[in-house]
Formats: C-alpha cells, structure tokens, sequence
C-alpha cells in the first residue's frame, strides 16, 4: 500500500540513529499495513486528545513522510523538532509547497530541491533546508566504465503508468514496443520493469504482454537474456534492476532521480511536448537525453539510442546534475549524512 511505503522506506535509516522510535498512525487502514509490515512498535492515535499521551520527556523530534493534513495535530506541539522527509526527489509542484513551512526542518535530497520553491514562486526560510542525500539510493551501483567501451550492453526499460489524471499520464508504453526493437536491432540484453500499475490499464496491460512476448522471441533466437516477467518486476527490486544495467530508459517518475546516482546513461521519453518543452517542465531531464513521442511514434530514436548505447555526450553534464539533484555526498558513505543530520537535529551527539 502507498501510505506504508512512504514509511518503510525511511525505517532502515530510523534505526541508524541509534535511537527508540515509535510510528504514529492516525488511520486504521495505516495501522493495518504498518503493523504487517515492520516490528516497529505502531500506534494508532486517531482523535487530537490521543496525542497528548505521546508528548513524554525523552521525546525529541518527530519526522514526516507526507504532508497529510492530519500533520498539523502534531506539529502544534512546538517542544519537539519537526522534520518533513518526504518520499522521493521529484520535479512534480507538489514537492515545493509552501504547507512544509509549518515544520521546523525540511530535509532534502540536494540543492535542486531548495531551488525548487523558488520556481514555484513559494518563499521559504533557507534555514529550514537541511541537504541530506537520498539515503535509499545507496546500494545503487555506479558504471562498469563508460558505455561506448562495453562489449554488451544491458538497458533497462522502466515505464511508469497512466496516472489519475490525463495530465498525469507520461507514460511511454505505447511506443514501448518501437523502443524495444529498437534495442533488439543494436544487440542490446533488455531489462524490462512496468509500473506495477500498469496492469490496471487494457491498452497498458497489452503494451506490456507484446514486449513481453518481443523478449520471449529474441532470447530464444539469439541466446540474449533477456529480464523479464516476474522476475524483473517481483523477485527482483528496482535497485536490482537498476545494478544489472548499464543504461535505463524511463518516463517521469520517481526511479530518474534514483538512477542518477549509478552515473549511467539515461532516456527520459515526452509524450506530449517537444524536448525543450519537456527539459523546462522537469528540468531533471538536463540529465537525460530526451525521446521525443507522439502516441506510439517516436521522432528521435535512433538518435537517442545511438548516444544512450554509445558515445554518450552528455555523461560530464550527467554527472553534474547527479549532484544538483542527490547532494554532493561521497559514494561510499553516502547514506551517512542523513544519520549523522538526523542526530544534530535532535540534540544527538554524533555517532
């Protein structure tokens, strides 16, 4: 469920402090999934009164995956420190509104995430930012050397869906099977991920059951294995397929900004504008070399594929970008920082 992913995906970090912690829940939907999921003491407070039995003296901070409505209950009690953590680095408005002015502290991935509220036109304190990486990123691997170098090429093929909205949809698989010929013919093994959403969708549903069965052909023409199935989209994680690859082609969706980190080439496809349209809408596409589509047609695929799989000019300007967006962190204690912030935050001394 959505609620309890926007928690589980902080818990490994939580426990890092070195600290007991509880989870507060306000739903019995959320309580439900977050008692099925972790061993973390959960409670369920759903009324104003409940929350009084929690403002104890040893309590220090409380941290937020989302901006609930419901948030502001707890937030009225100004002896703690309020932190907003949020669930992903992304483009999208409502990652900069000016609601996240109620907390004491708004933790970020990197600078594009501070930036962003100037974008938007919401003023905001500069002393509320805390720049604190992306922790979940850390097991994602870096390249195996420049792609243009490699003797086989591994791409993932990551779509997302259509989304509640019509304004929502970026959703390339449409043109996915255009995409994914388009690999076959350069010789490239294929990793392919829907969102897991897109099974909701006839037309997205049967997108998927085609490339599916393009992959089932090829492996058994060329000896290429292909990743696919139930084994890239449940046995394996999103890193996974992320470590197996050596370049991704996606949509706008939460596993861009994740994939900057490997540094690896990277395809984001605009569904409904040109590139320069699209790069100034969601400006983590600087980092991408941009699939232009219109329905199931593609404009500029050979083009992009023959940079995404070869000479891959934009790696420097890649780079760059990878670090406006999840801070300029070292790789090999990367998830460090968000622990040793955390602590500081709550009057911790450091670890």
């Amino acid at each position: 469920p959505r609620s309890a992913f926007q928690v589980t995906m902080w818990l490994p970090y939580l426990e890092r402090l070195g600290v007991p912690f509880v989870l507060v829940v306000r739903t019995v939907p959320n309580f439900r999934q977050l008692e099925a999921a972790t061993d973390h003491p959960v409670l369920l407070r759903r009324a104003i009164p409940d929350l009084e039995a929690l403002i104890v003296p040893t309590a220090r901070g409380v941290f937020y995956v989302n901006n609930a409505m419901r948030n502001n209950h707890m937030v009225r009690y100004s002896e703690l420190t309020h932190i907003q953590l949020l669930h992903g680095e992304s483009d999208k408005p409502s990652s900069a509104t000016p609601v996240i002015r109620m907390y004491d502290r708004d933790f970020v991935a990197g600078q594009a995430a501070i930036d962003r509220f100037e974008k938007f036109g919401v003023s905001m304190h500069p002393d509320i930012f805390r720049i604190v990486g992306r922790p979940q990123v850390e097991d994602v691997y870096g390249e195996r050397g420049p792609i243009g170098q490699l003797e086989d090429r591994t791409i993932l093929y990551a779509p997302t869906w259509l989304g509640y909205q019509a304004e929502t949809n970026y959703s390339s698989l449409a043109a996915g099977a255009t995409i994914i010929q388009g690999l076959l013919d350069r010789g490239c093994r294929v990793v392919f991920r829907p969102h897991p959403y897109s099974s909701r969708d006839p037309e997205l549903r049967e997108a998927s059951r085609k490339i599916r069965g393009m992959l089932e052909a090829d492996a058994a023409a060329t000896g290429r294995e292909h990743l696919f199935g139930a084994l890239a989209e449940q046995e394996m994680s999103v890193v996974d397929c992320f470590n197996v690859s050596d370049a991704m082609i996606s949509d706008v969706s939460a596993v861009v900004g994740d994939f900057l980190h490997s540094g690896k080439p990277l395809a984001m496809v605009s569904p409904r504008s040109g590139a320069d349209e699209f790069v100034e809408e969601f400006p983590m596409a600087n980092a991408a070399y941009v699939l232009v589509a219109e329905g199931s047609t593609l404009h500029n695929l050979d083009q992009v594929l023959d940079e995404l799989t070869g000479c891959d000019s934009k790696r420097e300007e890649r780079l760059s970008w990878a670090t406006y967006y999840l801070g300029d962190i070292p790789r090999e204690n990367y998830a460090d920082r968000f622990v040793q912030v955390a602590r500081e935050e709550l009057g911790l001394d450091p670890l």
